[in-house]
């Protein structure tokens, strides 16, 4: 009740004295007072405006405001048109930010003439300047460290000749050779080498963009590089500004807004280039060019609804529907900003790459002329960062291409929906494709992987687990740091964890454990194959002796009693002896080989469970050794396994058998 009063009387009291209707017309901006200038800080100052909104204003006046909401607070008395425009707004600023931010990369990424077209001072040039001073301060050093990597050099060549290894001295001479050739260049002239590297390297990549950027569209001959053609420009005027005109007019206000009350509006919230040289230290000139552009505004308002049938609550802010507004123009200038940031971050870590390599020259140069692994490393970093800069210059250019032919180049036969959705997809699969953090980060971390590395990796986290325990004991007592070394002791992290090598998983580990598996499997299956085999072959030979015994028996039999009834003796008579004895060894040479098949059996399973399968070996599950062939020589007791054996029970030499035919018998197995 207070604050009504208040503004009520507030209202009555000095309106009608002062002509205070609480119009108050939003403050215009300065290019250099925005945020989106923390972003891109060339469009801060320029020495001159002209062309399009970009080039005279910069960032200024690209934000909404209410107006005319009434006397007082206006979060009070239209919470809702103040909510929904600084949400709108919030949107907004994070889909300029990151456009600021990819034009400031873009500009750092040009070099040499290209940089001094743009008319921008990249921060490689500044950074070079650090570069040489450093490196011309590390000469003394590099002299000593160079003079013990010579020594050192010399060596291990008079260590390969006395060893007879020609090629390893060969190989050590040539890497020294290369490494003190870079030490010269690198350490003894780095502008050079700089130069050099720009030149070769770098003209790859903004030559390669440049070439793309050089297409024509449209009939006033513009190109990716400038014009109304140019990403920048085609990102704020075609894509954002209609988006906030819209906030300001409404949903179904001319795109092509042929009554141009964009540019008019947008002339009165910002000063241009020129106008903020003029006003720099003059104040007085600055309120009165402040005054015309308020004159400016409320023209524009007093001729809304007369002369453009537009809604004037919705140039209030009472029903703009700003906050999805601000979402569909962050998102629209989020996607191509993003990959266009990840293009640059990669053509900047492809510059800054040799950069590095000339600053710390000094140090790694003496170790790669005596250790060759060193010097291939970092070439092949050096390698890697300039193909993924080519790549991300390539891949940004096209995808800005198609971006401004949908925009510039369609003339309005695609509608905004499927403009939409063709940069959404498009989008992704640039990304997908490029995946800029992921290729800078691969770059150096899979390039320098060493037995060196891989102990300091483990130390270092032996050295965070430890850290974290001392922590965990200082903060939450004795009982949460025996929590947290138990916990690491069950997740296999004990402290002693870094200390000892770590196992490294192969990719082709689980698919030759699978083949390791299946191989195993199938021998056992083929071994017990083999073994049933053997052991139905014995059952049949057994049978058929028992079979040739029992005939052999049954035929002396009816001979003894046929010799009987004639009177001629009985079945004591020799040959039956005979046959009698061997029958007595066959059967015990039968349970001989049953012994003996038994035992074969045993050895051949002890065998078959320790001995590898195929002569393809990767040491085992666990084991880092790469899979090789190995070769298994025959050996005397494989040979005398594989050979029959013998029972130790002999039949008698002068043994014999009378095979004689047997009445009633006809040749076939009595039992089956």
């Amino acid at each position: 009740m207070l604050a009504a009063v208040s503004l009520i009387g507030l209202g009555s009291g000095i309106a009608p004295a002062g002509g205070f209707d609480c119009k108050d017309v939003p403050k215009p901006e300065f290019p250099n007072e925005v945020l989106e200038t923390t972003f891109d800080s060339t469009s801060a100052d320029r020495a001159s405006g002209g062309g399009t909104g970009y080039q005279t204003y910069g960032w200024a006046g690209l934000k909404w405001h209410t107006y005319d909401l009434g006397c007082g607070a206006d979060l009070v008395r239209a919470p809702g048109a103040v909510g929904d425009t600084t949400l709108g707004n919030t949107f907004m600023t994070i889909g300029k930010s990151m456009a600021a931010a990819a034009f400031w990369l873009d500009d750092q990424t040009k070099t040499g003439q290209a940089a001094a077209d743009a008319g921008v001072e990249p921060a490689l040039a500044k950074f070079d300047q650090i570069v040489f001073s450093i490196s011309k301060g590390m000469r003394s050093i590099y002299g000593q460290w160079i003079g013990i990597a010579l020594v050192v050099v010399a060596a291990i060549v008079l260590w390969k000749a006395l060893k007879a290894d020609a090629a390893g001295a060969t190989r050590t001479t040539a890497f020294a050779a290369a490494g003190l050739a870079l030490g010269a260049l690198m350490v003894g002239a780095p502008q050079k080498a700089l130069e050099v590297a720009d030149e070769t390297f770098g003209s790859l990549i903004t030559e390669t963009q440049d070439q793309i950027f050089s297409v024509q569209f449209g009939d006033d001959g513009g190109t990716l590089s400038g014009g109304a053609s140019d990403p920048r420009n085609v990102l704020i005027d075609k894509i954002y500004l209609d988006d906030w005109r819209k906030g300001w007019f409404g949903q179904n206000y001319d795109p092509e807004d042929k009554a141009r009350l964009g540019p008019d509006l947008r002339d009165s919230l910002a000063f241009t280039y020129d106008q903020q040289h003029e006003v720099k230290d003059d104040p007085k000139a600055q309120e009165k060019l402040a005054e015309e552009k308020a004159d400016k505004f409320r023209k524009i308002v007093s001729s809304l609804e007369e002369d453009y049938q537009l809604s004037y609550h919705q140039f209030q802010g009472k029903d703009s529907g700003r906050t999805s507004i601000g979402f569909m123009g962050m998102l629209k200038l989020a996607m191509p900003s993003l990959l266009w940031i990840g293009a640059s971050i990669l053509k900047l870590t492809a510059l800054l790459a040799i950069r590095f390599a000339v600053l710390f020259a000094p140090v790694w140069i003496p170790v790669a002329i005596a250790y060759g692994g060193w010097l291939s490393r970092v070439m092949r970093m050096l390698a890697s960062a300039y193909m993924w800069g080519v790549a991300g210059a390539v891949i940004v250019a096209l995808y800005l291409m198609a971006l401004v032919q949908l925009y510039v180049g369609s003339n309005g036969t695609v509608d905004g929906s499927w403009r939409l959705w063709f940069m959404i997809l498009l989008t992704v699969v640039c990304w997908a494709i490029m995946r800029p953090f992921k290729r800078m980060s691969q770059t150096f971390s899979q390039n320098s992987a060493s037995m060196v590395n891989r102990k300091a990796r483990g130390a270092k986290q032996a050295i965070k687990r430890k850290a974290f325990a001392a922590a965990a004991t200082a903060v939450g007592g004795p009982g949460a740091g025996a929590g947290v070394k138990a916990a690491q002791k069950l997740g296999g992290r004990g402290e002693d964890a870094g200390d000892r090598p770590q196992t490294l998983a192969r990719p082709e580990g689980r698919a030759l454990n699978n083949q390791r598996q299946q191989a195993l499997t199938q021998s056992r299956a083929d071994a017990r194959k083999a073994q049933v085999g053997g052991r139905a072959g014995r059952i049949g030979q057994a049978a058929n002796a028992a079979t040739e015994r029992e005939a052999r028996i049954a035929g002396i039999a009816a001979v003894a009693s046929r010799d009987m009834a004639r009177g001629k003796g009985g079945v004591d008579s020799k040959d039956a002896d005979q046959a009698i004895r061997s029958g007595a060894v066959a059967w015990k040479r039968f349970d001989q080989d049953e012994a003996d098949a038994k035992v074969q059996e045993r050895r051949a399973r002890k065998e078959l469970l320790s001995a590898s399968v195929g002569q393809r070996w990767d040491g085992g599950d666990r084991s880092a050794i790469a899979p090789m062939k190995v070769y298994t020589p025959s050996r005397g007791q494989s040979a005398t396994s594989s050979a029959p054996r013998r029972s130790a029970i002999k039949p008698p030499e002068n043994a014999r058998v009378w095979n004689a035919v047997t009445a009633g018998t006809n040749g076939k197995d009595r039992y089956l």
